[in-house]
C-alpha cells in the first residue's frame, strides 16, 4: 500500500506506479499501483530447487519499488499439484461465499494461512456449525470455516452467477479455477441437490451432487478457453429438488518458468555466505546469474547448461575485511578470483588449491600473511600478491618467497560449463499476499473434481458374423483398389497351410476372425480373415492393408501381406504372442501375475508413440479411429504395438483438418461423444479414445462394465471429486505404485477426455507427460527398494530378495 509513504504524492497525476516482481529468475508480476489508499497483494506457489528462494522487486522506470510485507509459507507436496518445477501458480482471487460480515479467514482457521476474502453481496445464505471435513487425499484442503457457509438461491429454478473480466491475452497464460461446494443441509427422503455448471453459457460440468459435510471441489485440470468475461452459472439439473449452492472459489493461472538458467545451487549458497560474511555493499539481490540483465556486480557466469556457473568473481576494492573465507572454495567452476585492494588478512585457505578450474588468483594490496604450498606449486595458477607489504607489517612478500615464473603467467580464461544434478525438489508456497481488491464478482473457472462428468453409453451391434474360410466369394477388383503391390500376396491354399487349416483362433472381432500361423521360415504371423457377411468388410479390408503398408514404426504392427484369392479377404501381419492389453487387464491372458504399474505405463507410452507417428511421422497423416485396449497388442517382452487399421482414414492434404465418416462403426465406450453429432474425426478424437485406455490401466476395468452402469469417465470423476484416486485404482496392483505417477496419468486422462476438443492435448503432449509419469514411477522404485536379506551361496553368488518395494504415497 503506497499511502504516500515517501511524502512525494507520486500518484497525484493519475500515473500508476510500476515495477516488476520476480520469483527467483522468473517474472512473477508487473506491479501496478494505481490507488494510494488500496492494498495490492500478490500470491503465488513456487517449487524451489534448493533451501532458499529469492523474491526481487526490480525498478523498470522512474519509480522506486517498495514492499510492505512478505510472508513465506511451506506447503506440503500433496496440495496444488499444478505447481511444479516448470510452472508457478499465480493467484488472481480467492473468495468465501456466504459470509455475512467483512471477516477475512486465514490462520488459524486455515492451517495454510491462505487469505479467504468474503463475498457479502449475496442475499440467500446458509450455514452450519458442524465441522466440514477434508478427504484424506484432498488436493486443496479448503478450511472448515470457509466451507461452513454457502450462497444459495430463493427459488429452485433461480441461478447463482458470478464473473470476472479477463486481464490476460488470448495467448495465455490461461485461467484455472477451483469451485468448492459442500452440502450443509441433511437432506432426507427424496430430496436431491444436483447442480450443472456453465462457463460462458457452455456446459462445463453436470450432475454434481455435493457430499454432506465433506469438502468437495470442482477444479480445472486444463485451462479455460479464453474469454473476455468469465461468466459462471450454477443451476440445478432436472433431478434436483433443492436449489444450487456454492461455498468458495479460487482463481489462478499457471506461469511457465522460462529458459533462464538459475545459478548452480552450490555456487548460489557460496555467494550468499560471502555476501553475509563480508556484509558486501553491492547490488547483490536475487539469483547471482539470472536473469542475465540483473547479474550481480562483479560476477561473471557461464552461458548454457541446466544451470549457470560462476566462472569469475571480481571483488577488488570492495571493502572486504578479515580472513579469506572458505566459501570461495565452493565456487568449483571459477577460473578467476580477484580479491585485490581489500583488507584481507591471515592465511589463504588450502582448499582454494583444490579448484581445478582456477587459473588466476589476485590478492594484490591486502594483508595476507601466509600462502599455502599447494597454491604456490599449482603450475596452472597465476598468483598475484604484490603490495601486501605496503599495507601490512612484513617483508616484501607474505612468505618471503619470490613469485615463480609459473605465477606470473598471463591469464588464460577457460569457460567451464558444468551440468549439475538437480537436487531433490522442495515444494514451498510463496504467499506474497497477492491480491487486488476485486471490484467485480470473483469467480472460479475450470474443472471439476468430486462430481461425475458427462458420459454417454452406446450399444452398437457390430455384426461380427464369423465367415467360414473359403465358403464365400467376393469380387475384389484390383484396378479399383489401392492394394500395395510391394506387399506379399498370399494364395488361399497358402493361408490354409500357414494356419493349419485355420485350427488355432487368436480372437474374433466385429469384422473377422484372427488365426495363428507360421510362415515357411518359422516366423509366426497373425491372419485376419475378414467376414464377407458385412457390407462394409471390403472398405475396412482395403483401409487396413493400405494403411499398414504405409507405416513403419516399432510401436505399430507390421504388414506381412494379404490375400484376395478365391474371393476371400485376409490380412497377414506380425504375431504378438502376449495378446492384447485388454486381455491382461481383464485377466483373459491367463497370467497369474497382473501387470505392474510400471509395465502398464510403458505399454501406453509405447502405444502413444505409435499414434504420434501416425499423426506427425507419416507422409500422409492417419487417424486411427478405433483406439481401444484390445487393439494394443503385446510382444514377448511386453513391448506394445497398435493394431487394427480397418477404420483408419488418411488426410489427403495439409489443409484437411478432419475426415468425415457416415458408416456407424465404432467401439462402445471409446467413441468421442462429439463425433456422433458431426461424424468428423481428427487427432483429438483419437486422443479421447486413448484417454479412456488410460483410465482402464488405472482401474483395470472396461469403459462400460454392464448395461446401466456409469461410464469409466464418470466413475473416475467421482473419485476425483472426493480426492480419492485409491478408490478406483486396480486392486491387483496391491498398492505397489507411486501415487504421484497415478495422479499424473489420471489428470492426463481427464484432459484427453475433456468435452471441448480444444482443451485436449495432442498426442505429442500425451507422450511427453507419460514419459514424466513413468519417470516418477521408476525413480520411486529405484530409491525405495528395500533389501530384506542377502544370502551368499557356496559359489559366492549373491541373491537379493526384494520386499516391501513401496506402497501408496502422498502426492
Amino acid at each position: 500500500m503506497y499511502g504516500n509513504y515517501d511524502g512525494k504524492n507520486s500518484l497525484r497525476n493519475n500515473i500508476p506506479l510500476l515495477f516488476d516482481l520476480y520469483i527467483g529468475v522468473n517474472l512473477w508480476k508487473t506491479v501496478n499501483i494505481s490507488d494510494p489508499s488500496s492494498r495490492f497483494t500478490y500470491e503465488a506457489i513456487t517449487v524451489t530447487l534448493g533451501d532458499f528462494v529469492s523474491v526481487c522487486l526490480i525498478r523498470t522506470g522512474s519509480w522506486i519499488p517498495f514492499i510492505s510485507l512478505l510472508e513465506l509459507r511451506p506447503l506440503k507436496s500433496t496440495l496444488y499439484p499444478a505447481a511444479s518445477s516448470s510452472s508457478n501458480i499465480v493467484f488472481s482471487a480467492r473468495r468465501n461465499f456466504g459470509e455475512k460480515t467483512d471477516k477475512i479467514i486465514r490462520y488459524p482457521d486455515d492451517p495454510h494461512d491462505r487469505i479467504w476474502k468474503p463475498l457479502t453481496n449475496t442475499a440467500n445464505l446458509i450455514s452450519t456449525t458442524s465441522i466440514v471435513r477434508n478427504y484424506q487425499t484432498d488436493l486443496f484442503e479448503a478450511p472448515s470455516a470457509v466451507m461452513q457457509t454457502a450462497t444459495t438461491t430463493a427459488g429452485i429454478n433461480d441461478t447463482i452467477e458470478f464473473y470476472w473480466d479477463s486481464e490476460i491475452s488470448n495467448v495465455g497464460p490461461y485461467y484455472y479455477a477451483n469451485l468448492f461446494i459442500c452440502e450443509l443441509e441433511d437432506l432426507s427422503g427424496k430430496d436431491v441437490r444436483e447442480i450443472d455448471i456453465y462457463v460462458g453459457g457452455v456446459l462445463w460440468f453436470e450432475h454434481f451432487r455435493p457430499p454432506y459435510l465433506m469438502s468437495a471441489y470442482v477444479y480445472s485440470i486444463s485451462e479455460l478457453e479464453h474469454l473476455d468475461r468469465y461468466q459462471f452459472t450454477l443451476k440445478v439439473s432436472k433431478n434436483s429438488t433443492r436449489p444450487p449452492i456454492i461455498n468458495a472459489v479460487e482463481v489462478y493461472s499457471l506461469q511457465t518458468i522460462g529458459d533462464a538458467a538459475m545459478t548452480n545451487i552450490g555456487d548460489a549458497e557460496a555467494m550468499l555466505a560471502i555476501k553475509a560474511g563480508y556484509k558486501v555493499k553491492k547490488n547483490w539481490a536475487g539469483d547471482p546469474c539470472a536473469p542475465k540483465q540483473y547479474v550481480w556486480d562483479g560476477v561473471t557466469c557461464s552461458n548454457g547448461g541446466s544451470d549457470s556457473r560462476i566462472i569469475a568473481l571480481n571483488l577488488s576494492s570492495s571493502g572486504l575485511v578479515g580472513l579469506v573465507s572458505t566459501s570461495f572454495s565452493s565456487l568449483t567452476a571459477i577460473t578467476s578470483l580477484d580479491l585485490s585492494y581489500n583488507n584481507l588478512s591471515g592465511k589463504i585457505p588450502d582448499s582454494l588449491a583444490d579448484i581445478s578450474s582456477l587459473h588466476v588468483l589476485n590478492l594484490t594490496g591486502n594483508c595476507i600473511t601466509e600462502i599455502p604450498e599447494s597454491l604456490k606449486k599449482k603450475e596452472s595458477l597465476t598468483l598475484r600478491f604484490d603490495n601486501n607489504s605496503d599495507t601490512c607489517n612484513g617483508s616484501n612478500s607474505p612468505t618471503g618467497d619470490s613469485p615463480t615464473p609459473a605465477t606470473k603467467k598471463k591469464l588464460t580464461t577457460t569457460i567451464i560449463i558444468v551440468i549439475s544434478v538437480v537436487p531433490a525438489i522442495l515444494l514451498v508456497v510463496l504467499v506474497l499476499i497477492v491480491w487486488r481488491i476485486i471490484r467485480k464478482h470473483p469467480a472460479g473457472n475450470h474443472e471439476v473434481v468430486q462430481a461425475p462428468s458427462e458420459t454417454r453409453q452406446f450399444n452398437v451391434d457390430h455384426g461380427g458374423n464369423q465367415m467360414s474360410p473359403g465358403n464365400h466369394q467376393f469380387n475384389l477388383d484390383h484396378k479399383d483398389s489401392q492394394l500395395p503391390s510391394e506387399s506379399r500376396q498370399f494364395m488361399y491354399t497358402e493361408l490354409e497351410n500357414i494356419t493349419k487349416k485355420f485350427s488355432h483362433t487368436l480372437g474374433k472381432g466385429g469384422f473377422g476372425t484372427v488365426f495363428h500361423g507360421s510362415l515357411e521360415d518359422g516366423i509366426e504371423v497373425a491372419v485376419k480373415m475378414c467376414s464377407l457377411s458385412s457390407e462394409q468388410a471390403p472398405t475396412f479390408f482395403l483401409a487396413e492393408v493400405e494403411n499398414l503398408s504405409k507405416v513403419r514404426h516399432k510401436n505399430l504392427v507390421s504388414l506381412v501381406g494379404y490375400c484376395t484369392d478365391r474371393g476371400c479377404m485376409a490380412v497377414v501381419y506380425e504375431y504378438m504372442p502376449l495378446g492384447s492389453l485388454e486381455d491382461h487387464l481383464t485377466g483373459k491372458a491367463g497370467n497369474s501375475r497382473a501387470l505392474s504399474w510400471a509395465e502398464r505405463l510403458q505399454i501406453v507410452l509405447d502405444a502413444a508413440q505409435g499414434l504420434d507417428y501416425l499423426y506427425n511421422g507419416c507422409p500422409t497423416p492417419i487417424i486411427h479411429r478405433d483406439i481401444k485396449s484390445s487393439n494394443i497388442l503385446l510382444g514377448k517382452n511386453l513391448e506394445a504395438k497398435v493394431s487394427d487399421f480397418g477404420l483408419s482414414k488418411a488426410f489427403h492434404s495439409d489443409l484437411q483438418t478432419h475426415v468425415s465418416m457416415t458408416a456407424l462403426a465404432f467401439s462402445p465406450g471409446y467413441i468421442d461423444p462429439m463425433c456422433l453429432q458431426s461424424w468428423r474425426f481428427n487427432e483429438k478424437t483419437d486422443v479421447y479414445s486413448f484417454g479412456v485406455v488410460l483410465l482402464e490401466i488405472i482401474t483395470g476395468e472396461p469403459p462400460i462394465r454392464r448395461v446401466g452402469d456409469a461410464h469409466i469417465i464418470e466413475r473416475a470423476q467421482l473419485s476425483f471429486g472426493v480426492g480419492d484416486m485409491n478408490a478406483i485404482v486396480d486392486a491387483r496392483l496391491q498398492g505397489v505404485y507411486n501415487a504421484d505417477s497415478i495422479w499424473k496419468v489420471a489428470e492426463l486422462a481427464m484432459k484427453c477426455t475433456a468435452r471441448a476438443i480444444n482443451q485436449r492435448p495432442n498426442m505429442a503432449e500425451v507422450v511427453m507427460q507419460l514419459r514424466e509419469s513413468l519417470g516418477c514411477e521408476t525413480a520411486e522404485r529405484s530409491k525405495s527398494l528395500i533389501v530384506e536379506n542377502i544370502t551368499v551361496s557356496r559359489q559366492d553368488t549373491i541373491f537379493v530378495k526384494e520386499s516391501a518395494i513401496f506402497g501408496p504415497s502422498a502426492r
